[in-house]
């Protein structure tokens, strides 16, 4: 892998990670088109931590402020905490447990039908558009965790199914989608640790398009996240179903 495709691949994972369209998706079509042979975790995992970078720095305020507020004892701070532990136990769980088997479905056969599957539920939210708010509880978070684990399967939008399954349980739409940004941190992150610990020196791998990947998917990442809060709130999450099927239907007609 050279350094465009990098570049290439960085910018694709920027644009989709936290739109509801799935960015490992995206990354196995854009290897498949752009013949890149580089380990498929391994490359959705440094591409990963860019758009990581990009939460950490976008709600760099926000995380401050949490945190802050944790450790002075608040106790609407404190059940947020819990919350976001909650919802990411059973992810990362699962991806323990499966790692092997999540690896082998890194397929554009596996995409087409998965992409179809975050049309249909991103899709779904349109019917749920008038529902009464409600705050975060413990068994929404755990609901929202459970739904999470489907994303550790390319083509399942990460951020997709959280925010459409918190919506649907009622939860107002910046609420939603700044949940499912704070739970994909400590996700990202022990995935991004899990690989580099087993990868090891078992592949030869070529650091400078990685890093170029990582930039690129941050810079992009970044300048994703406000554009897509502000559609959110406007509360036409549902339109990215559109886009999902399309993707993949032209996946199933061009792409064998």
């Amino acid at each position: 892998m050279d350094w465009i495709q990098a570049l290439i691949l960085g910018i694709v994972q920027g644009l989709t990670e936290f739109l509801p369209v799935s960015s490992s998706g995206h990354l196995v079509l854009a290897q498949h088109l752009l013949s890149v042979d580089e380990p498929g975790v391994l490359l959705e995992v440094i591409l990963h931590m860019g758009t990581l970078a990009a939460i950490l720095f976008y709600f760099y305020d926000d995380l401050k402020q949490l945190v802050g507020d944790f450790f002075k004892g608040d106790k609407e701070a404190k059940n947020y905490v819990l919350f976001l532990i909650i919802a990411t136990i059973p992810a990362v769980c699962a991806g323990l447990a499966l790692k092997d088997s999540i690896e082998s479905t890194f397929t554009v056969s596996i995409v087409k039908w998965m992409l179809m599957i975050t049309g249909l539920v991103v899709g779904g939210t349109y019917f749920f558009k008038n529902r009464p708010n409600r705050e975060m509880v413990l068994m929404i978070a755990l609901c929202i965790g459970f739904v999470q684990t489907l994303a550790l399967l390319p083509g399942i939008s990460r951020s997709g199914i959280t925010i459409s399954v918190a919506l649907i349980m009622g939860i107002q739409h910046q609420k939603a989608a700044k949940f499912a940004f704070f739970m994909a941190i400590p996700v990202l992150m022990g995935a991004g640790l899990l690989e580099v610990i087993t990868i090891g020196p078992q592949v030869n791998i070529s650091t400078s398009p990685l890093i170029v990947g990582f930039i690129s998917s941050a810079v992009t990442g970044y300048l994703v996240i406000s554009w897509l809060l502000d559609v959110i709130s406007r509360g036409k999450f549902y339109m990215f179903s559109l886009y999902c099927f399309v993707v993949s239907f032209l996946a199933f007609t061009f792409i064998s």
